[in-house]
């Protein structure tokens, strides 16, 4: 059987990576290195950290079975009982493509299902604002398998 990190550890490995990325940017801003501060402002910082900190709280490979991520739904964790019942733990959700635009296009079907129900134009929401949250959402995710992968690796070593 393989060891993987527990919900904590993903959470702590994560908030680790998040800093290490916020970092990277604060050294790259005040550098004046291109392209990071042609195309990142405050706004967009701030997207990615928000959806990063969502992704690493309420997404992740482990939809598939009853994980902190799941449960941290409640009640709307019905949403994502499709998803569960799709995939197979440690399967394609954990795939470092698939994975990822699994989750996120069963996310944006979840939003774009309440913004036609609230009736809110997307039209309306800067596209880079877009790309930064879906980014961050899938550094999260991939962070997540990375981290499975290589505590895998290491513990079967020893």
């Amino acid at each position: 059987m393989k060891q993987i990190p527990d919900g904590k550890t993903h959470d702590a490995i994560n908030a680790a990576v998040l800093t290490i990325v916020l970092i990277g940017f604060y050294y790259a801003f005040r550098e004046g290195i291109n392209p990071v501060v042609t195309y990142l402002d405050n706004y967009t910082i701030a997207a990615f950290s928000i959806a990063y900190i969502f992704a690493t709280l309420f997404l992740s490979p482990d939809l598939d079975i009853s994980s902190k991520p799941y449960k941290r739904w409640g009640v709307l964790r019905i949403l994502w009982w499709p998803y569960k019942e799709l995939f197979k733990h440690r399967g394609l959700s954990h795939h470092p493509v698939i994975g990822p635009l699994s989750i996120v296009l069963n996310l944006l079907v979840i939003v774009a299902a309440v913004f036609l129900l609230i009736g809110i134009d997307y039209e309306l929401i800067p596209s880079s604002l877009m790309i930064a949250s879906i980014g961050g959402i899938v550094l999260s995710i991939e962070v997540h398998i990375i981290s499975d992968n290589m505590v895998s690796k290491f513990k079967s070593i020893f």
